[in-house]
């Protein structure tokens, strides 16, 4: 019985180095240490015997040292543990990433059970980098984001919506969502996760920043892949474009009088509608049926500056014509035209 309340006594000191600057030192090897000590201290918890007096001696000599522990940590040691780790930024970033391995892929079978830290490690991983200038599938960083977001969904056994409600919203985890919805083999797990948590009602600023934030050609790949998100879109579209006002004296489109934010500029809305009508059927027969709608509301005038659906249906039929005059030009044509 000593020796148990003797080991016992040393949590407090494990639990104080995980949150001190002595972690500088530790590599990987110190890292899996670490967690071996963790995974002691709540067997020793479970071999406990059921008397409360023993209960009552353990909590004395936990509290020995000055810190305020009980039993509960003694259970809890490996999920304690690695929080504590990976909120410490003094821990190098090869001791790090040991330490993310062990927590998110299974060297450790029984931290896999404790789900805060695996989300707290999560979130540590869905936080980097500008945003990519290529598709989410061509680019390595945020393709492996979608991919961990994926893996971590499968994982949390019907608490995803759990996870993804803890994670930090903003562009990176954006992204990542993204980048997983368009993962190829991953739609199953996409659609019952990431697109209720999308569309949810309650959450339509959250739908508009996660469009205002990807490329035009990211938002159209994702309206083709999942057509529950191409009615949103377009609405989202519809409502910047219909807060646009034309200025004669420049003779074009604009926000005036608009709080920052509050509507994209025309040559985004242009932007993101074309990408949509060069997409497959039928997203651009949707697309352009909505145009068509919206400028026959707007009066079906035919000249520029008077709707701004007009102008744009004017704008992609002009794209259209010259992306089929393109085609048709034999290859010595187009050599000439791009040298002018």
């Amino acid at each position: 019985m000593e020796t148990l309340l003797s080991q016992a006594e040393l949590l407090p000191s494990l639990l104080a180095a995980s949150r001190s600057g002595l972690v500088r030192g530790w590599d990987a090897a110190a890292v899996r240490r670490a967690l071996s000590w963790g995974r002691f201290f709540q067997g020793l918890h479970a071999r406990l015997p059921p008397e409360r007096g023993i209960w009552a001696s353990v909590e004395r000599r936990l509290r020995s040292r000055g810190a305020p522990l009980g039993l509960g940590h003694l259970k809890r040691c490996p999920e304690l543990l690695g929080l504590a780790l990976l909120e410490n930024r003094a821990l190098p970033s090869d001791a790090c990433r040991a330490l993310l391995r062990a927590l998110l892929h299974g060297e450790d079978e029984e931290l896999r059970a404790h789900r805060l830290a695996r989300r707290k490690a999560a979130a540590q991983l869905l936080l980097p980098s500008a945003p990519p200038s290529s598709p989410p599938h061509e680019a390595p960083p945020v393709r492996v984001q979608g991919q961990l977001l994926l893996a971590r969904l499968q994982e949390e056994g019907g608490e995803e919506g759990a996870l993804l409600e803890q994670l930090p919203c903003g562009p990176a985890l954006h992204r990542a969502v993204a980048a997983a919805l368009l993962e190829p083999g991953g739609e199953a797990e996409a659609r019952a996760a990431l697109l209720p948590w999308l569309l949810r009602e309650q959450q339509q600023p959250r739908l508009a920043a996660f469009f205002r934030l990807l490329p035009a050609s990211w938002a159209a790949s994702l309206c083709s892949r999942h057509p529950e998100l191409r009615a949103p879109y377009l609405s989202l579209l519809e409502a910047w474009g219909s807060r646009l006002r034309y200025d004669p004296l420049r003779g074009e489109w604009g926000a005036g009088g608009l709080e920052e934010g509050a509507a994209a500029p025309w040559q985004e809305v242009r932007e993101r509608v074309g990408c949509l009508c060069q997409g497959p059927e039928p997203l651009r027969s949707a697309v352009l049926a909505q145009l068509r709608d919206l400028k026959a509301q707007d009066g079906g005038f035919e000249v520029r500056g008077l709707s701004v659906w007009t102008d744009l249906l004017l704008d992609v039929q002009a794209s259209a014509w010259k992306e089929k005059l393109a085609r048709s030009l034999p290859p010595s044509a187009k050599s000439v035209e791009n040298l002018e």
